[in-house]
This record gives structure tokens, sequence and C-alpha cells, in this order.
């Protein structure tokens, strides 16, 4: 006779199957990932949603039915990626506000959360898009109002603290992401990590200066 105790500890618990909302979720965050890969490839222009559903290894009705067109693909994917960028920044500011501020560990979050290669390589090529198209320029010009918002509301939490003044702890967060975005396209042009790294180096070397000096004044 079968130990019904002892068969069903044995058994394999059941998978329990997705939602349909669950499984439309993830359809809309594979194909969102997706778009955002291939733009940063082969240009916004060149990307379609044939190109897309191929990729994302979907039927291209299944992005009609969850999607009107490319633009509104491309305005949610985007916003994704951009919302990822600010909420980088609130973890940046919530991780220092109430410590002692590290400027190797701020340049080494902002270099792969605030400039990350995908991140620089789209914001230029859609900023380029949108000049043409009233509503893609709406789009975009909110979201990058929103992150240049972000960076300056983590400058405040972070440098204020310090003893510097809000303009002053606003126009060194300015000098950081603009340093940065410049070292990504530098690098997307001729690659160099041994370059890039002594670059972050020194600029990390030159935040630990401008807060000591504000330390000592």
């Amino acid at each position: 006779m079968t130990d019904d105790t002892t068969e069903n500890q044995t058994r394999k618990p059941t998978k329990r199957r997705r939602t349909q909302d669950e499984r439309s979720a993830a359809t809309i965050e594979n194909l969102c990932k997706t778009t955002v890969e291939l733009i940063a490839e082969i240009g916004f222009v060149n990307v379609t949603t044939t190109k897309i559903a191929r990729r994302a290894g979907i039927s291209r009705g299944a992005i009609l039915h969850h999607f009107d067109s490319k633009a509104d693909l491309v305005k949610r994917a985007t916003a994704l990626m951009w919302s990822s960028v600010v909420d980088c920044a609130a973890a940046i500011s919530d991780d220092h506000k109430d410590g002692v501020l590290d400027p190797k560990d701020l340049i080494d979050r902002a270099w792969t959360g605030l400039m990350s290669d995908q991140y620089v390589t789209v914001s230029i090529d859609m900023m380029a898009a949108a000049r043409g198209d009233p509503d893609l320029n709406e789009h975009v010009e909110l979201w990058i109002n929103r992150m240049f918002e972000s960076y300056r509301e983590t400058a405040r939490e972070i440098f204020c603290g310090t003893g510097m003044s809000e303009a002053d702890a606003e126009s060194l967060m300015l000098v950081l992401t603009s340093t940065l975005r410049g070292l990504r396209v530098a690098q997307m042009i001729e690659p160099d990590p041994d370059k890039a790294e002594a670059a972050l180096a020194t600029l990390a070397n030159l935040i630990r200066a401008r807060l000591a000096s504000e330390g000592a004044s």
C-alpha cells in the first residue's frame, strides 16, 4: 500500500499559472526592453515594429494588441528607461544624505546609473528624432526635465549637508553629470576603458577636493 503522507511529501508542487494581467505585463516589459535595446543599436528611425517583434520573439500583432503605434511603444519604453534614471538619482540621495559622502561611490553609481551607455545613446538619439515631431518632442522634454530636476534634488541632499549652498551644490552636480555625459560620448567614439577609469578617478578627486575646501571654509 502506498503511504499517502510520503507520496504527498515527494510530490512536486504545482506551478501557479500566471494571470492574463501578469502575462500582459511581462509582454509589455519585454517589448519595452527590446525597443530601448534596438534604439541604442540602430537608432530610432531604423526601428520598426517588425524588428521589435522579431527580437522580442512575439508576433507583430501582439505589439498592436498593446500599443496603437510604434510611437506609443517608444514613448512607453523610453519613459521606463528615464524613470529608472530618476529612481537611481533618488537612491543615491537616500544612501548619502544621512552618512558620509564617498566621492568614488558617487561617481561610480552616477556613471553606471545616471549616465549608462544605453541611456546616453538613446537619449541623444531621441532628442534628435523629436525635433520634427511635436508629440514626441513634448514627451522627450518632459522626461529630460524630470531627470535634470532629479539631479538637482540629489545635489541638494548630498552636498548641502557639507555646508555648501544650494546654488553651489547644483552647479557641482551639473559639472559632474555634464562631464560623465561627455565621457560617455567620447567612449562611443574612441572606446578605452582604462582612460575612462582614469577620468572617473580624476573627477572623484576633484569632488573630494571641493568638499574638503567646503569643510575648511
